[in-house]
């Protein structure tokens, strides 16, 4: 373990020393396991007699005796001693978070709902049967409420009724239990499409969203022109807005879009479009459903989540998660980011996946 310390931390000459071993040790039991009792007994290593001379590690001592002794067993001792997110209330101490007028009002009423316990959540969409890269999101998730005696929901993702199926609800749960956890609840987002939908509403009355009836080929681009529908008024949108409710626009005639150039240059990330698909709870109650950038951070929000914890790939939609919570006015958690799991020589990609069965490659999931 010390040699692979040394390596990185010469690799990596610029970052800082106790996120490179986190990382370390997070990689190592997720590829190991934790550790065993035999691990964990103190070998001896017999003195080999030779007439050679010594040979000089390049390795200080130190460096191994300090992670002998402060190896993780064990998920929660990992996030225990070694992982430092900032405690249920303390949102506002963390980089990057937005702090309004009455963010700590949404604060101190959080604490009062949650008790000051941790609150995590693993949300996967139920489109596929889970593989390799998700057990990693599921012990981040379950482990770290796990640490520190807290709650963790299963919140299925259900907001696209074109590739969802029942079979995918009850496989995603038999993997978190065969992974040895239990949920503190199981929710849905389609549990929470009027509460969204009134989101919705207060953003297009605060003028900050509209309704666009670009193609998804005129939106596409790195830096596309503004949309010619972005400065209607907010009487305008809302009345378009429940047309679309209604069903009175095809699918791809019209979206809704949140008026907001996030950091990474992004403008206008649509929050609603239309798909005339029966979905699997919620029937033909709807014919518009919110988009991930919508949903995500608000059923967060709604569920009093402490610490969204998801993979670096979604560090970009950070800007819009926060931005979108104190849009509308409601409690913001904090998304915190680590590293996806990647694997050589096998695909962990459910996007990957996905492809195989709609194209004869595989024929079914199972």
């Amino acid at each position: 373990m010390g040699v692979l310390l040394a390596e990185a931390r010469n690799k990596l000459r610029f970052a800082e020393g106790k996120f490179i071993k986190n990382e370390v040790d997070l990689q190592v039991l997720h590829l190991l396991g934790p550790k065993t009792d035999a691990d964990l007994t103190a070998k001896t290593v017999k003195q080999r007699k030779t007439d050679s001379p010594a040979v000089i590690s390049t390795v200080e001592p130190r460096v191994e005796e300090e992670e002998e002794d402060s190896g993780a067993s064990s998920m929660e001792e990992l996030f225990r001693n070694k992982v430092h997110l900032h405690k249920p209330g303390e949102n506002h101490k963390t980089d990057g978070y937005l702090i309004t007028p009455k963010t700590m009002a949404h604060l101190k009423n959080h604490l009062k709902i949650t008790g000051g316990k941790v609150r995590t959540r693993f949300p996967p969409e139920p489109n596929g049967i889970l593989h390799i890269g998700h057990a990693k999101a599921i012990n981040v998730n379950f482990g770290y409420a796990r640490a520190f005696d807290g709650l963790c929901f299963l919140r299925y993702d259900d907001t696209n009724p074109e590739k969802e199926e029942e079979r995918f609800f009850s496989g995603i749960q038999e993997m978190v239990h065969w992974l040895g956890y239990e949920p503190s609840r199981i929710t849905h987002a389609s549990d929470y499409f009027k509460d969204l939908y009134s989101l919705a509403v207060k953003l297009i009355q605060r003028g900050l969203a509209y309704v666009c009836h670009q193609t998804a080929e005129e939106m596409k681009g790195i830096d596309p022109p503004p949309s010619p529908y972005r400065t209607r008024s907010v009487q305008e949108n809302l009345r378009l807005f429940e047309d679309m409710r209604k069903g009175k626009y095809s699918e791809g005639e019209a979206t809704l879009r949140m008026r907001v150039t996030l950091e990474e240059g992004k403008q206008d990330p649509v929050a609603y479009r239309i798909r005339y698909v029966p979905h699997i709870r919620t029937k033909d109650t709807w014919c518009i459903y919110p988009t991930y950038d919508f949903t995500h951070c608000l059923c967060d929000s709604l569920e009093h989540i402490t610490h969204s914890l998801c993979t670096k790939e979604f560090q970009s939609r950070r800007s819009s998660y926060y931005w979108l919570c104190n849009a509308v006015d409601v409690y913001c958690p904090v998304q915190w980011e680590y590293s996806r799991l990647n694997l050589n020589y096998t695909v962990v990609s459910k996007r990957s996946f996905l492809r195989k069965p709609s194209t004869g490659f595989v024929p079914s999931w199972v």
